[in-house]
């Protein structure tokens, strides 16, 4: 993707995020209206949303009619605390953590409020809930845990790239989960005679900087952690994975969207739907602390064929043949 291309699409988002921001309906003339908090990264997909909306429409609310949502968006972790607070103060009935850092400055803002997670990683991890099972708090929602992937993404890229013997995972040190899951790939490295590094990124001048020295280390692979930051920078981590021809395999399609390799990950569409589902139920009396979290279990194997052009690689055919998610 062009530097022009990216920047109309990055302009978009912000664009849009701005008009979210703007459907405000004044609480005088919507007593009776339930008001839900919606916290998000600025640069989201926003295939997500929409998502979440029909979720919400299958469920009996209509934003607009009998509902209303009140919209926050951050492009750091470090600014959903400041969103969360004033959430709080619109007297929202339930708030939607749409990753891991809003729901973890939703649980350290409330212990009253529900908070529904939507597709939020190893909230266990995280100390939102005691156990999927029984959360035992005021946090429930879906969660896009699928530890497992972490090997098997290694699995494939091996026979992607036979002569592999050095990868390279970017991870959030800001994010409690990312440790375990840099943990787990260089753990299934070491079985196959591979060496795993990681680079910690926080900010966005942090990107570049690390892919740089992933590629002067000779690292021949990239692994991203499952990561609202990281994944807000997709469209950058794509275009150096194609400058430098670093092949690489990720934890979404929104990656391959964005121009990425590969992705095997279990994605955010069902988890956003079923999102939706728990704050109808809750506004409608059920308890978040009674509400199992919920799995995703519709798990994908994207590949880019540009991307794959780009950098001269063919599928092998054991892997070719599980590929179900062919993007341009």
């Amino acid at each position: 993707m062009s530097k022009v291309t990216l920047h109309r699409v990055e302009s978009m988002i912000a664009i849009f995020g701005l008009a979210l921001l703007s459907l405000y309906v004044p609480h005088s003339s919507a007593q009776s209206t339930p008001v839900i908090g919606y916290m998000a990264n600025a640069t989201a997909n926003l295939e997500r949303l929409a998502i979440f909306r029909k979720g919400l429409a299958d469920s009996g609310y209509v934003e607009g009619k009998n509902i209303i949502i009140e919209y926050r968006l951050a492009k750091l972790d470090s600014e959903y605390s400041e969103l969360m607070a004033e959430l709080i103060a619109r007297s929202v009935k339930v708030v939607v953590a749409a990753n891991a850092p809003a729901a973890v400055a939703a649980g350290k803002a409330t212990l009253t409020i529900p908070i529904v997670m939507a597709a939020v990683n190893d909230p266990v991890g995280l100390g939102l809930v005691k156990s999927l099972e029984h959360p035992g708090t005021n946090v429930t929602g879906t969660t896009n845990y699928a530890p497992q992937l972490i090997a098997e993404r290694l699995r494939i890229l091996k026979s992607v790239v036979p002569a592999l013997d050095k990868v390279s995972m970017f991870v959030n040190g800001n994010n409690a989960n990312n440790p375990a899951q840099f943990a787990l790939l260089s753990s299934a490295a070491k079985s196959l005679g591979i060496e795993a590094q990681s680079f910690d990124v926080r900010t966005p001048s942090d990107i570049t900087p690390a892919f740089e020295k992933l590629v002067a280390s000779g690292s021949k692979g990239f692994f991203n952690c499952v990561d609202s930051f990281i994944n807000s920078q997709r469209f950058v981590t794509a275009r150096l994975a194609a400058q430098y021809k670093v092949p690489a395999i990720l934890t979404d399609r929104e990656y391959v969207l964005a121009g990425g390799l590969m992705a095997l990950g279990i994605g955010h569409q069902e988890g956003y739907y079923r999102a939706a589902e728990y704050v109808a139920k809750i506004l409608r009396g059920a308890q978040p602390n009674e509400l199992a979290v919920a799995l995703s279990t519709d798990y994908v194997l994207s590949a880019g064929r540009s991307a794959l052009n780009n950098i001269g690689l063919t599928l092998p055919d054991e892997v070719n043949t599980r590929v179900n998610d062919w993007l341009p």
